[in-house]
């Protein structure tokens, strides 16, 4: 395969190295874990779980993807609890893929000092 064929399967073209398409998102703090679903394209993010939506974006810095993630409360039941302590957070995020999967750390700024973790895999297009 050509040099840059493979570049053009590698990266999407928008140059990010987060393909486009449907995600398992995985997620923990020290305070908890959680899980959802989120659609990234066009450097957009858009997914979310049974209480909260996630609207963010993402590009590509180098080797890794840079992605800004904020949280909205859309179910107001009581069982689903914030894995932050509250009901809007904003993450910033560093990830690296590698095929279907893609490693994010970060932190949120309303809570700098607590790590949060995530890993996407890819579910379809």
């Amino acid at each position: 395969m050509p040099d840059e064929r493979q570049g053009a399967i590698q990266n999407n073209r928008w140059g990010c190295k987060l393909r486009e398409g449907l995600y398992k998102v995985e997620f923990h703090t020290v305070h908890g874990t959680g899980n959802g679903v989120i659609y990234a394209t066009s450097g957009k993010l858009r997914g979310g779980n049974s209480g909260f939506a996630f609207i963010g974006s993402y590009a590509d810095k180098g080797d890794e993807i840079l992605a800004k993630v904020s949280t909205q409360r859309h179910n107001y039941d009581p069982g689903f609890k914030p894995l932050f302590g509250t009901d809007m957070i904003t993450l910033t995020l560093k990830g690296t893929a590698s095929g279907d999967l893609v490693d994010f750390e970060g932190s949120a700024l309303q809570l700098p000092g607590v790590a949060f973790k995530a890993v996407l895999t890819r579910i379809g297009d």
